[in-house]
């Protein structure tokens, strides 16, 4: 159990070792993924069944929890998983049964630098996925999201996309091509463009989180994308209350620095008695209004909004 005052303020009470819990008997409980919810609402209330195997969960959960000591066998068991995972040309899906969705840019960057954080010898293979990338973009230069060679789905870009394909450029130190797909998520947050989620995240909290991901390990971006983004993450505090939104929330002030305006305790206060936060969806398919998400995905995104307090 954690206890403490932040900012000299009340007192927050988490279980973390039963939230610890949760995270680790989801994952052996999928064995090579965590099970993962969809269905037509977001809070996965509603015509909630599984989904089939997918990897991305868990690229999400082992970037979160990477560093923390209590969550060592859960995230090497993911970078393991990871390695097996990653096709011959250097590519992720988002489905481990591959033919039910090509492989894309966002899996693709994500799972990359997760490898690459967690030191796996992947340089070789991260710098053909980023070639990858580059060969697939739109007439301004933005990376788009699938690598489809039927060409169904070309032409789609989404800027959490492009925040993740960033951050994976930066890793590599390859920067130079990169300018249009930078100037677009520039574009997003300065524009306020995302404020009705993206096409794949349905939250505008989403689209801050991982900008600040970008943000937050490379000060190069400072310049374009830093003050704006405290702009935005400023007006959104306090605006939904969906644990996912008040995690990443928490999570981007600390980062940046930022008072979260006592959404830390609100946060704490979400546990339930089981150690999990509720269920909660991070993303949806692009054409349909079908959500995916799960409590272990919201329990990781909170023990690591609450980190400082456990």
């Amino acid at each position: 159990m954690g206890s403490v005052g932040p900012s000299g303020e009340g007192q927050l009470s988490v279980d973390a070792s039963a939230a610890r819990e949760v995270v680790l008997r989801s994952w052996r409980a999928g064995q090579t993924y965590f099970p993962c919810l969809t269905g037509p609402t977001r809070d996965l209330s509603v015509d909630s069944r599984g989904v089939y195997p997918e990897s991305f969960t868990a690229m999400i959960v082992a970037d979160l929890l990477m560093g923390q000591p209590e969550h060592r066998f859960v995230v090497q068991s993911v970078l393991e998983m990871l390695r097996r995972e990653l096709t011959s040309d250097a590519l992720f899906h988002f489905f481990k049964e591959h033919e039910r969705l090509p492989a894309d840019a966002d899996c693709t960057a994500l799972g990359l630098s997760v490898l690459l954080r967690g030191g796996a010898p992947v340089g070789d293979e991260a710098h053909l996925a980023l070639d990858r990338m580059l060969a697939n973009t739109s007439g301004e230069g933005v990376i788009e999201t699938y690598f489809d060679p039927t060409g169904e789905r070309s032409g789609l870009i989404d800027p959490v996309v492009c925040a993740n394909t960033l951050f994976l450029a930066h890793m590599l130190g390859r920067t130079e091509a990169m300018g249009p797909t930078l100037r677009h998520v520039h574009d997003v947050l300065v524009h306020r463009a995302f404020v009705d989620g993206t096409r794949y995240y349905h939250s505008p909290d989403a689209f801050l989180y991982f900008t600040a991901r970008l943000v937050r390990r490379f000060p190069q971006t400072h310049e374009l994308l830093l003050e704006p983004l405290r702009d935005a993450v400023g007006e959104r505090q306090g605006s939904s209350g969906f644990p996912l939104d008040i995690a990443q929330r928490v999570i981007i002030s600390n980062w940046l620095g930022m008072d979260d305006g006592g959404e830390s305790e609100v946060l704490a206060g979400m546990q339930g008695p089981d150690g999990a936060w509720p269920r909660d969806s991070l993303f949806r398919y692009g054409r349909r209004e079908i959500y995916f998400g799960s409590d272990v995905l919201t329990t990781a995104f909170a023990l690591r909004a609450l980190q400082a307090y456990l």
